[in-house]
């Protein structure tokens, strides 16, 4: 609790990423975790953000192509298929699964939601965590996703909406989708990021060519 505390008096708005914090002790199957983040703000005004410590015993990194799974971020990071030696470097890197990982993650939004749907929120936003970490969800994965909503933004109910359907159901849907998508995002962040530490090998290191 003192922790927690302490973490809270201490936060503010620019938010260190890579290996630091929680980040210093995470990895990602055979690779470097880290902490990492993203944000995007919709059309209606509201914003969301995601803050993610990667600690995945799933791999961040296709051993086949030595390049994101998704690939919606290979496009968006620019990245580029690196060369045959160093995808067969890292792919022979791989091990049995590591038995200690949790990757933690906490989607925020600035509007107005009940608690009912900020769990919504959160449901979604596990998504992000499967689309860029396989294999996901795994017994030895303690994956939790936390989510919260500072109410600032009202966004008036949607005129078009049925009757028979709760006026919040669009605003869910879209901050569901917008905190999958930054939740995946920021999980790349925190893998681009990271600095080796204790013999642990980052992306960067092992597959420099992809930012050719």
């Amino acid at each position: 609790a003192t922790f927690g505390r302490a973490a809270a008096e201490s936060a503010g708005t620019d938010v260190a990423i890579g290996t630091v914090g929680a980040g210093v002790g995470a990895r990602v199957g055979v690779l470097k975790g880290g902490v990492g983040t993203a944000s995007v703000t919709l059309p209606s005004g509201v914003t969301v953000g995601a803050l993610v410590v990667v600690n995945a015993a799933g791999d961040a990194v296709d051993p086949a192509t030595g390049l994101p799974w998704l690939a919606d971020q290979i496009e968006e990071f620019g990245l580029v298929p690196p060369p045959a030696d160093q995808i067969a470097a890292y792919a022979d890197r791989h091990t049995e699964l590591s038995p200690l990982n949790t990757t933690i993650a906490v989607v925020a939004t600035d509007a107005v939601l009940s608690k009912a749907a900020c769990r919504r929120m959160a449901v979604a936003a596990q998504d992000g965590l499967a689309r860029t970490i396989r294999p996901c969800h795994t017994p030895l994965d303690g994956d939790t996703v936390f989510a919260l909503a500072t109410g600032a933004v009202e966004v008036p109910p949607d005129p078009t909406t049925p009757a028979s359907m709760s006026p919040e159901v669009p605003l869910i849907t879209a901050l569901g989708a917008a905190a999958a998508d930054c939740l995946a995002r920021a999980v790349l962040v925190g893998v681009l990021a990271a600095e080796p530490v204790a013999g642990i090998p980052t992306y960067r290191g092992m597959l420099p060519g992809a930012f050719e």
